[in-house]
This record gives C-alpha cells, sequence and structure tokens, in this order.
C-alpha cells in the first residue's frame, strides 16, 4: 500500500504548493526533468519559486519518484540568490548560486547531503498568463567523504496570476 501513495504523494505535493505560492508574489513553475543518479538517469519532479524582481532568492524542491516505488523517499532542495536579465519582450535569463541538500527516508534510516548548486533558467513568455522554463542546475553535494556531481535538467510551465 505505501508503494502506491508515496508516488501520488510526490507528484501531488507541488500541485499543492505553487498556487498558494503564487498568491504570495514568487512565480511559480511545475517542473520535470531527468538527472544522472547511481549511474543511470532519474525522473525529477516539483517546483522552482522565482523571484518577479532582477534580484531575489529562488527556490527549488524536487522529488525523484522512482525511489517511492521501493518504499524510499528521495528528494533534493535548492536555495539561490538569483538575478534576472530580461532579453526583450518574451525573454528572460536568470543565474542562481546557493546551498542545496539532498535527503531521503527509507525504511531503513533517513540522511541528508549538503552542498551547492548553480543553475541558468530560460523562460520564454507565451502570453500575458504562461511562459514555459527550461532550466540546467549544476549540484555538488556531499556524502561522508565523497563529493558528487548531481546535475540536472528540467522543464515546466507557469501560470501567472
Amino acid at each position: 500500500m505505501r508503494a502506491t501513495i508515496l508516488p501520488l504523494l510526490a507528484l501531488l505535493s507541488p500541485v499543492v504548493v505553487a498556487p498558494r505560492a503564487s498568491a504570495q508574489g514568487a512565480a511559480v513553475s511545475l517542473q520535470a526533468g531527468v538527472a544522472p543518479f547511481e549511474g543511470g538517469h532519474e525522473l525529477e519532479i516539483g517546483a522552482r519559486f522565482s523571484p518577479r524582481t532582477p534580484l531575489g532568492v529562488d527556490a527549488s524542491v524536487d522529488v525523484f519518484p522512482g525511489y517511492a516505488l521501493l518504499g524510499a523517499f528521495v528528494g533534493v532542495a535548492d536555495f539561490s540568490l538569483a538575478g534576472n536579465l530580461r532579453l526583450g519582450s518574451v525573454a528572460g535569463l536568470e543565474l542562481r548560486a546557493g546551498p542545496s541538500v539532498l535527503g531521503f527516508v527509507a525504511p531503513g534510516g533517513a540522511g541528508a547531503a549538503p552542498g551547492y548548486n548553480a543553475g541558468l533558467g530560460l523562460v520564454l513568455t507565451i502570453d500575458s498568463r504562461t511562459s514555459l522554463r527550461a532550466d540546467y542546475t549544476y549540484r555538488r553535494l556531499t556524502i561522508g567523504d565523497e563529493a558528487y556531481r548531481i546535475p540536472s535538467l528540467t522543464a515546466g510551465f507557469l501560470l501567472h496570476h
């Protein structure tokens, strides 16, 4: 039963949080992508909360739903100082860097791996209510005495109010 509920919770949590954050002023995008992880590529889904101003704080919270099928919850959170640059009337570029943490909860225990991230996002405005977003995030996380590179490539959409 738990193996069925965890993927559903992982998929629904960004959908529940995004409208609340958007109402508070952040540009919220739902995103999905891939991250190389343990010798393969893992699906990554979540939400990104970006500043609407030229300089601000960006936060991204993503989960890896494939691990939920194994009874584990694995996710990554990135918190960054972000700078936005308009590239004309329909495009914008966001540069960001800051701390990251990868966390997991499994039947055998729980843990976290701290690190840092740096990334680049391209936002294309479709109309006054809709934008598309593509992001590359480089992460370097420490697990024990080892440092691991865990980059990701995500695409998402924003619905403006």
